[in-house]
């Protein structure tokens, strides 16, 4: 069993390295995940996952069955290093649209910005998470991991850090995961004997 502590609000990047070290397959919602299932969502026809993309002539179309074309690509490079490469598409006449106003706030044509690399993994996960094996896995995260922090914070009164710097932090990450650890592993001991002697 590893763990280990990063600055960051989301655990996205953190879980890389731990996935790579175990060869295991993640199975992490992604931010739009739960919005995804929505009804506005589904009905936003602005949204470019509601459209649908060719990908032999590489354009994608709206739902007002409108074309947009390739123009460029452009690349951004983030704070974690990772580069994501995006693909730029325009419409080539939206004027007469009569769906522009609930697609578009722009003067002119639409123009989308699109990451394919991240539709792919959105697509991956979504098919993940949505096999049964995947549910299940994503449940018994809801139940596990995150009710651990609920008795870190309520129960135990766990409410911030007693040391300073990544390092000892890390250490009483670990102290209060052992703690917490060693007094279920009792509690469950104890339900046994009590359920062994009636």
């Amino acid at each position: 069993m590893t763990y280990s502590l990063h600055p960051r609000p989301t655990d996205t990047r953190c879980l890389q390295p731990h996935l790579e070290k175990e060869e295991i397959q993640a199975v992490v919602k992604y931010g739009s995940y739960h919005k995804e299932k929505s009804k506005a969502w589904k009905e936003n026809i602005g949204k470019i996952e509601n459209w649908t993309y060719d990908e032999a002539m590489d354009t994608w179309m709206c739902p007002a069955g409108q074309t947009l074309h390739f123009r460029k690509e452009s690349k951004e490079l983030l704070e974690s290093g990772y580069e994501i490469g995006r693909r730029h598409y325009r419409s080539s006449s939206c004027d007469s649209c009569p769906l522009k106003e609930r697609c578009t706030k722009a003067a002119g044509n639409r123009e989308v910005v699109v990451s394919l690399e991240r539709l792919r993994y959105q697509k991956l996960a979504r098919a993940i998470l949505q096999s049964e094996e995947g549910y299940v896995l994503a449940v018994r995260r809801m139940t596990e991991p995150e009710s651990v922090f609920g008795q870190l914070k309520n129960n135990r009164g766990f409410r911030r850090f007693l040391l300073r710097g990544m390092e000892k932090v890390t250490l009483e990450v670990g102290w209060l995961s052992l703690a917490h650890n060693l007094l279920k592993q009792a509690a469950n001991d104890q339900k046994r004997r009590t359920a062994i002697l009636h």
